[in-house]
């Protein structure tokens, strides 16, 4: 399940990207009408309900947010289900960028496929590349699914993954990433600019 990310402005005027309110009132609402139905039938709930009933409560506990802090100087990122968050910053001086990073599960690291689906995430993320309609499958089974991430790079070879997002969906990864650049102070590479070398991201 892909959880989205809202980019925006709190009080302080600190940019945050986090999970949004609606996607926590929304799942608030699941996990009470599941338990109304549960207490009306009166009846043992059944595995699967415990399953979505526990998946629910995780997806209302999990926290996922980045904040550009201009006073402090700093990125900041919690990550985490509650109470268990993990609380990570880093100096804007540490910082040397943000990019946009082309990912397709199922390739071979440094094959010629995984380099091919890397180019046709990119021209998917812009609009130059339509699914064939040639190629048929049973949702979505038999295709490479290729994803953007968006990265954050600092000293020392350090990475951060901020977000990602399959590649049709990808667009906004540019805004969020502009943006959080902007206010770090630091640039945001597109993928033509960027060396080849790969580092593993951190989250």
């Amino acid at each position: 399940m892909e959880i989205p990310l809202l980019l925006k402005k709190d009080p302080s005027g600190r940019l945050i990207y986090s999970i949004p309110l609606w996607y926590r009132i929304v799942t608030a609402i699941m996990i009470i009408a599941i338990v109304v139905a549960l207490i009306s039938s009166g009846g043992s709930p059944s595995i699967v309900a415990w399953i979505i009933l526990v998946l629910l409560v995780f997806g209302l506990l999990y926290e996922e947010r980045w904040g550009a802090d201009t006073k402090e100087k700093q990125l900041l990122h919690s990550g985490g289900i509650w109470p268990f968050v993990k609380t990570t910053s880093v100096d804007f001086s540490e910082l040397k960028g943000f990019r946009l990073s082309a990912f397709a599960r199922g390739t071979v690291q440094g094959s010629a496929q995984e380099r091919s689906e890397e180019a046709r995430a990119y021209a998917i993320m812009e609009g130059r590349d339509k699914p064939d309609p040639g190629i048929k499958s049973f949702l979505g089974m038999g295709h490479i699914k290729p994803y953007i991430h968006l990265i954050a790079y600092a000293t020392e070879g350090r990475a951060y993954l901020i977000d990602s997002l399959p590649a049709r969906k990808a667009s906004r990864l540019k805004k969020a990433g502009s943006a959080l650049a902007e206010a770090c102070g630091v640039p945001m590479f597109e993928h033509e600019n960027l060396e080849e070398t790969k580092v593993s991201p951190e989250s």
